[in-house]
C-alpha cells in the first residue's frame, strides 16, 4: 500500500469510527509457498516465502467491551459491532469470524483482554487465490492484541494460536504453515520450515536473470475445505496403515527408498497415492533448498514441475484451470511451474527468465481465456518481512 493510500485510510478511519485520535497501522504479508505442498500436515519440510501483498489493519483503543469492525473489501457487510463477551461463531458474520476466533482462543488461554478496540480492514489479496488471506488476517488480528494488550506471545506463539482458530473455531484442518510464514517472515528470503519442530531457516530466495511470477485462475472454488480436510484424512488413513510395517509419527519420516513399504502397506491404490505425493514432495523441497543454495534456476524449476506433476498425478488437486495455466506457461517462456497452495483453483507460480515475462503473461492470459473462459491475473511480488506495525509512512 503506498503511503498517500495509508494516509487516506487513516482518515477514512477517524471518519467511519468518528474518533479524532490517529490509528495505529499494522500489516500482515500474504505468502506464496514455492515447493512443498500439502506436506505442512504431515510433519514435512516446506519451503514459503511471505510476500509484499497483504493486510492492513487500523486500529484504535476503546474504553468499553465492544468491537467494531468494518473491511473496505467487504463494505457490503457494514459496520459490525461484537462483544468481547460473546465470541461464539456466527456464519452470518463472515469474515469478522476470523476476528472473533482469535480473540476467543487468546481469552480461552487465559490473557487478559480487559477493552475493546475499532479495526478497519484493508486488503490486496486475492481472495481463495491460495495466497493465505484468512491466515494473513488472522496474524493481523492477533499481532495487533498482542501489541495493545502486551501480551509478551512470541511470533511463532502467534502463528500456533491462529492455526488452533483455523482448525478448530473455523474448522479448516491446515497445517502450520501459512500462519509460521506470514509471522518469520524475513525480507527477500524464503524459509525451509520444518512443521513438526517449527524450526526454521532463511535462504536467499532469488535467481539472477529471472523473476517468480504468481498467476492467478480466478476460478471461484466451491469445495476447497472439504476436498482439502478429505486429503488430510486420506494422509492419516496412510498413516495408519504403514504403523502395521514401520512405527513412524509422520509419513514425512519416510523417503522415496522406503516405497516398497508404504505399497505393501496400502493395497487402496488411492491412499497409496497420496502417501506417494507426500514422501516424494519432501524430498523435492529438500533438492529445492539446495538448489537455491547452489543458484541453479533449471534444478529448482525441474523440481517446480515435478511438484506439479504430483499434485496432479497422485494427489489430485489441480484440474482444468491450473493445468491450463502451468502448461501454457511452461511453452511461453516459464522454465518451472506449479499450483501453490491447497489447489482445486487458486494461483500457480512460475519461474520466468526476465526477458519472459511479459511475453509469457499475455500469451498464458490469451489462451487461458481462450480455453477457460477466465480471465488469469499476473502478480510480480517481491519477498517481505512478516506481520508488524508500520511506524513510518510519511
Amino acid at each position: 500500500m503506498k503511503n498517500e493510500h495509508i494516509v487516506k485510510m487513516m482518515t477514512k478511519f477517524k471518519e467511519l469510527m468518528n474518533r479524532q485520535d490517529n490509528p495505529r497501522v499494522f500489516y500482515s504479508p500474504g505468502r506464496v509457498n514455492l515447493i512443498g505442498e500439502h506436506i505442512d500436515y504431515n510433519g514435512g519440510l516446506v519451503f514459503p516465502a511471505a510476500i509484499n501483498i497483504g493486510t492492513y489493519g487500523f486500529v484504535g483503543k476503546r474504553n468499553d467491551q465492544k468491537v467494531r469492525l468494518f473491511s473496505n473489501n467487504y463494505p457490503m457487510n457494514g459496520l459490525m459491532l461484537i462483544d468481547l463477551r460473546h465470541l461464539e461463531f456466527n456464519k452470518n458474520h463472515g469474515w469478522a469470524n476470523y476476528v472473533k476466533g482469535i480473540l476467543d482462543e487468546i481469552i480461552q488461554r487465559g490473557y487478559v483482554i480487559n477493552h475493546g478496540f475499532d479495526l478497519l480492514i484493508e486488503g490486496n489479496l486475492p481472495t481463495a487465490s491460495g495466497l493465505s488471506s484468512s491466515a494473513s488476517l488472522e496474524l493481523l488480528v492477533a499481532y495487533i492484541a498482542n501489541e495493545l494488550f502486551d501480551l509478551k506471545m512470541t511470533r511463532t506463539e502467534l502463528a500456533t494460536l491462529s492455526q488452533t482458530v483455523e482448525n478448530g473455531y473455523m474448522g479448516m484442518h491446515c497445517g502450520i504453515m501459512d500462519q509460521l510464514i506470514i509471522a518469520q517472515g524475513v525480507q527477500g528470503k524464503a524459509l525451509l520450515m520444518n512443521t513438526a519442530t517449527l524450526e526454521v531457516e532463511a535462504v536467499d530466495a532469488s535467481f539472477a536473470g529471472y523473476q517468480f511470477v504468481i498467476m492467478n485462475t480466478n476460478y471461484q472454488r466451491k469445495t476447497t475445505d472439504s476436498k482439502y480436510n478429505e486429503r488430510v484424512a486420506e494422509c492419516g488413513e496412510a498413516l495408519k496403515l504403514i504403523h502395521q510395517e514401520k512405527s513412524i509419527n509422520y509419513l514425512c519420516e519416510l523417503n522415496p527408498k522406503d516405497l516398497d513399504i508404504v505399497r505393501t502397506s496400502i493395497k487402496d491404490d488411492v491412499i497409496y497415492k497420496r502417501a506417494k505425493h507426500v514422501i516424494t514432495e519432501q524430498a523435492r523441497t529438500i533438492a529445492a533448498k539446495q538448489a537455491m543454495m547452489d543458484r541453479d534456476p533449471i534444478r529448482f524449476a525441474e523440481l517446480l514441475n515435478q511438484s506439479h506433476q504430483s499434485l496432479k498425478e497422485d494427489y489430485a488437486v489441480t484440474g482444468l484451470h491450473l493445468d491450463t495455466l502451468v502448461e501454457e506457461a511452461i511453452t511461453h517462456g516459464a522454465i518451472g511451474a506449479r499450483v501453490t497452495g491447497a489447489g482445486f483453483g487458486g494461483c500457480a507460480i512460475a519461474l520466468v527468465q526476465d526477458d519472459m515475462v511479459t511475453s509469457m503473461k499475455e500469451q498464458v492470459k490469451r489462451n487461458y481465456k481462450d480455453k477457460t473462459g477466465l480471465e488469469a491475473d499476473f502478480y510480480q511480488v517481491s519477498f517481505d518481512a512478516g506481520v508488524r506495525e508500520v511506524k513510518s509512512w510519511s
